[in-house]
């Protein structure tokens, strides 16, 4: 039996819900009472052509984001954000969950030795990989499959995606710092109160002192878990691939500490520090946070380029201007542009003469008279005059989209330090991880387990290689956005070096 769809809002007619009134002299089905009232008023109002609109518009929402990785084999798909030349093609993707210079070693590495990879980069600051590959010789799926295998979600790059996706990001992790901020300002109420009574002249009591220790315990044990666990999975899947990450000595850090205390809690004897375990999350916690803002804030700049682009456009179509979206133009297509209005395309003045302000594309102040046969870009913004625009150029290929991709190629390429800070960074954790090793095992020979314990965490700690691992990439990705946002382009990370 054929299903027949409500005139209004075009879902299913079930038999339960099924209504029937007569809108413009013909019976019509809708699939509640509710959709009926709408018409019915609708209609009365002389608004009917929101039908005839509903049925024939032309503005398409932006296609969905497909998670399946085989869907980005195909080439309508890959026509959006892959650029191929013969077999060679290259994209940049998103990719989720990196966290240091050792995740960026990690993907790199693996990746190569694929046959078909020509080379991948990723950028640290912005969580990106500029991939190029052979087409006849690897799919795209199969490379997307082996980052998803090391614990890495990759998705074609896209702008909005991105910013999504960091404050989804940076919204998270304000959550694990508050916590362990919360964390930290109780249990630093207790451990004053362990401090204060071993240093008073009577001393404090052993049963107050392992009260304070259980309430410790149970301060610290959500903390470590939950603030914690951003830091013990990467540890937990750079170990899983056999990879050094700056994940590991936090990780090695605070579950040392955290273990040594409840062993002193349930045995009774000594001194616990669920104090300096809560209160070393939160101080890493502040750090990732800033990065994490540090690095929306620089790419700010690709985000304001993007909104020059208008999203619609006036086609001409029979000699009446349609609203369509640019995605539906194509070349030869004529545009209508009004006074005011941003020109969506690169072309060609066809009729009408104006002022267009410039200052966007070349930096131009005053506005440049425009006739016919004078080309005219994308994101320029149109004077007093009307215009009709012959396409000429679309998506990737307009000047503005050229800029973009310019400063995002910038934000993502890889100074020469850079390179050498990536390759360092693995061997200088496997000597951090050693010299802890080292510590403890001299402290434990002239002193005691407790000393031991906390010198060879201290050396964990003090020599974490966050910031030798993000100084670089950060610093690149501010200076390329600072200068976007000044006008002035950066073509790659080399020519910030040099300067």
């Amino acid at each position: 039996m054929e299903t027949r769809s409500c005139f209004h809002c075009g879902l299913p007619v079930t038999s339960e819900g099924r209504q029937e009134a007569v809108i413009a002299g013909n019976k019509q089905e809708f699939c509640c009472s509710g959709c009926v009232i709408v018409c019915q008023t609708i209609y009365d109002s002389g608004l009917d052509g929101f039908y005839q609109r509903l049925q024939s518009a032309e503005i398409a929402p932006p296609p969905e984001q497909n998670l399946d990785p085989e869907q980005f084999d195909l080439e309508d798909v890959q026509a959006e954000f892959v650029t191929t030349v013969g077999q060679e093609s290259e994209a940049t993707l998103l990719v989720e969950g990196i966290h240091c210079s050792a995740c960026v070693w990690l993907i790199e590495r693996s990746l190569e030795p694929l046959e078909g990879v020509i080379s991948s980069e990723v950028n640290l600051a912005h969580h990106r990989l500029r991939l190029r590959w052979d087409q006849s010789q690897i799919k795209l799926s199969r490379i997307l499959k082996r980052l998803h295998a090391l614990g890495y979600i990759a998705t074609p790059f896209d702008v909005e995606r991105a910013e999504g996706i960091s404050v989804k990001q940076n919204k998270s992790m304000l959550y694990r710092m508050a916590f362990a901020g919360f964390g930290m300002a109780n249990i630093m109420w207790i451990s004053i109160s362990l401090y204060a009574g071993e240093l008073s002249a009577s001393g404090i009591d052993p049963a107050h002192k392992q009260f304070f220790h259980w309430i410790s315990l149970c301060l610290a044990t959500p903390v470590l878990f939950y603030s914690g666990w951003p830091f013990l999975r990467g540890a937990f899947l750079g170990l899983m691939h056999r990879r050094l990450n700056m994940d590991l000595p936090i990780s090695i850090g605070v579950i040392a500490t955290y273990a040594y205390s409840v062993w002193i809690t349930l045995s009774g004897v000594g001194d616990a520090y669920f104090d300096t375990v809560v209160a070393f999350l939160f101080i890493i916690l502040v750090g990732r946070y800033l990065e994490g803002m540090s690095r929306r804030n620089a790419t700010s700049a690709t985000s304001r380029l993007m909104e020059l682009q208008p999203r619609s456009a006036m086609r001409v179509e029979n000699g009446e201007p349609v609203l369509v979206s640019v995605r539906r133009l194509a070349l030869g297509d004529f545009v209508l542009v009004r006074p005011g209005e941003k020109l969506p395309v690169d072309g060609l003045i066809v009729d009408g003469q104006s002022s267009i302000d410039e200052s966007m594309l070349t930096g131009e102040s005053l506005p440049v008279k425009k006739q016919i046969g004078d080309e005219v870009a994308a994101g320029t913004v149109n004077g007093q005059g009307t215009l009709t625009v012959k396409v000429n150029q679309l998506g990737q290929n307009t000047a503005l989209a050229k800029i973009i991709h310019l400063v995002e190629s910038a934000q993502g390429s890889k100074a020469p330090i850079q390179s050498l800070t990536d390759r360092i960074v693995p061997w200088f954790i496997a000597v951090v991880l050693a010299l802890s090793a080292v510590t403890f095992i001299y402290w434990y020979h002239h002193a005691s387990f407790d000393i031991a314990l906390l010198a060879s965490v201290s050396v964990l700690i003090i020599t974490c290689p966050c910031a030798f691992g993000l100084a670089t990439p950060m610093s690149l990705a501010v200076s390329v956005g600072h200068s976007a946002g000044k006008g002035v382009l950066v073509k790659n990370g080399a020519a910030l070096e040099t300067l």
